[in-house]
């Protein structure tokens, strides 16, 4: 099933959720079952309200799906020994922040990832760490990028963008 139909799902379950909650708040639930007194309102009340809390669960659910449905499709590809092997951008961006924070010491970034034809492209905005030239701070983060990125996915990296937004401050004592 297409991430697309999984999105749409999640919509209308949400919004019957929500038109079942509107009926809690502002309707005047009521049932009458021949031969049997009539439901408590409290009673009803309380099982259209798990009601609409199965339907948001349902529609969270078909959202992540849809989610990873489409993070998938947007997968870099890189031929294997045996079939495609897919390397989704969130992974590529969580690999370039684990080396950002681990081996830099770097706190304040962000990290988007898109693919090209011969490889992908990274680009990184950052606040320059107090001591830090930004010609060298930019080298090094391109080269150790480039590098590291490249030798776990195999994919070419010969792009990485460095945008410095400002300066971070230093830390206080």
């Amino acid at each position: 099933m297409s991430g697309y139909l999984f999105a749409v799902g999640a919509f209308f379950l949400i919004l019957a959720g929500a038109a079942m909650v509107a009926a809690l708040v502002w309707g005047q639930p009521e049932v009458a079952i021949p031969g049997i007194a009539s439901v408590p309102a409290i009673a009803l009340r309380i099982l259209v309200g798990i009601w609409a809390v199965a339907l948001v669960w349902a529609a969270a659910v078909f959202a992540r799906l849809s989610r990873s449905r489409l993070t998938v499709r947007r997968a870099l590809q890189k031929p294997g020994p045996k079939g495609m092997i897919l390397i989704t951008p969130d992974t590529v961006r969580e690999m370039a922040g684990v080396l950002l924070r681990e081996e830099l010491g770097l706190h304040r970034f962000r990290v988007r990832v898109r693919p090209r034809e011969e490889g992908l492209a990274l680009h990184v905005s950052l606040h320059l760490p107090p001591g830090e030239e930004i010609p060298a701070l930019a080298e090094r983060l391109q080269g150790l990028l480039a590098q590291e990125i490249s030798g776990k996915t195999g994919l070419d990296v010969p792009e990485v963008q460095i945008a410095v937004l400002g300066a971070a401050r230093p830390d206080r004592p």
